[in-house]
């Protein structure tokens, strides 16, 4: 091989080191990217679901719980006093006044048990709150539920039909069946 080839060898050789070198460089830099925008994905969606868990009912009421229940004062203080009769009317009058006035809002509600069961998929005790005639009622959907902190268990499960009760908790609205009041406690 002449000393012309050798240069040209040579001269091929260190061209094809840097196309591969600048190729790796290329791939280290996307792999850099994909990884930071990774973790910049990871973290929004950590984010979102620490908002979301945050906004949870789940949550609040274990906060609320461990706090030793100072929530209790507070949500008792802004109460809207009505009975299970008139709440239940509400709805079935105009559903979108009712929401405006109580969806979302604390209740102190007073109302007689038809009858204490539980919630056949979550298997959540409730209390049935008479709101009507019970021989021309039906037996479904004429009711105000109302759904108890697990605190306040034991008191439920010594609820008889026909007793009279107040309780304060946060109205839900109207779902398929019946009124819904959920995190409630006696007063």
């Amino acid at each position: 091989m002449s000393d012309d080839q050798g240069k040209k060898v040579k001269k091929g050789a260190s061209i094809v080191g840097k196309v591969i070198k600048w190729i790796f460089i290329a791939i280290l830099l996307i792999i850099v990217l994909v990884i930071a925008y990774s973790c910049y994905t990871c973290t929004s969606v950590t984010k979102a679901v620490v908002d979301a868990t945050a906004d949870s009912s789940l949550v609040r009421d274990i906060i609320r719980d461990s706090t030793g229940g100072e929530d209790r004062t507070k949500m008792a203080s802004e109460a809207i006093s009505v009975t299970a009769v008139e709440l239940y009317n509400a709805y079935e009058s105009n559903a979108l006044r009712a929401d405006n006035t109580y969806k979302g809002k604390f209740v102190r509600l007073t109302g007689r048990v038809s009858g204490v069961d539980q919630d056949i998929l979550t298997k959540q005790p409730y209390v049935k709150l008479q709101t009507s005639n019970l021989q021309t009622s039906n037996p479904y959907i004429d009711f105000v539920y109302v759904y108890f902190k697990d605190t306040e268990l034991s008191k439920v499960a010594d609820l008889e039909s026909g007793q009279n009760i107040t309780i304060v908790g946060s109205c839900e609205g109207k779902g398929a069946l019946s009124v819904n009041i959920k995190d409630s406690f006696f007063e």
